[in-house]
């Protein structure tokens, strides 16, 4: 019986005692408008990364020609300015550009791989069209 009493006895006063613990902890720190543009750029060097990949695949189908990937150009100006903006240094943003491609490359060379273009005309087609359009000069 006083074991009993004694379990309750610690129970109440855990449970007095935890409600002033939550009360007391700090909001969480708000994001930083650095904080918030090295994310914007990590997401958008993460999709830049997903359409190096594709261009490259494109490539190594020989859907697209070789100097394709000059139209990923424009978008990694725009990535460099955010990563200006946010005084980031990200010096292995080459180095994932380039493993990008060469996934890509690698990607095309496997057997019936590109078979994908064949049974997606439609994705070929659109891929050819992208290009077009950002290889033409603005005027």
């Amino acid at each position: 019986m006083k074991k009993i009493i004694r379990v309750v006895a610690i129970v109440v006063a855990l449970a007095a005692v935890l409600p002033g613990a939550t009360a007391q902890q700090a909001d969480p720190p708000k994001s930083t408008l650095t904080a918030k543009l090295k994310q914007t750029y990590l997401e958008r060097r993460a999709k830049l990364l997903g359409q190096v990949k594709d261009i490259y695949f494109a490539v190594g189908c020989k859907i697209l020609p070789d100097n394709a990937g000059a139209r990923i150009a424009r978008r990694d100006r725009d990535l460099a300015a955010i990563r200006d903006q946010a005084v980031l240094d990200l010096k292995e943003d080459q180095e994932l550009v380039e493993a990008a491609k060469q996934e890509g490359m690698e990607r095309a060379a496997k057997p019936g791989a590109c078979d994908y273009y064949r049974r997606h005309p439609e994705a070929a087609e659109a891929m050819r069209r992208e290009a077009g359009e950002t290889d033409q000069p603005k005027q």
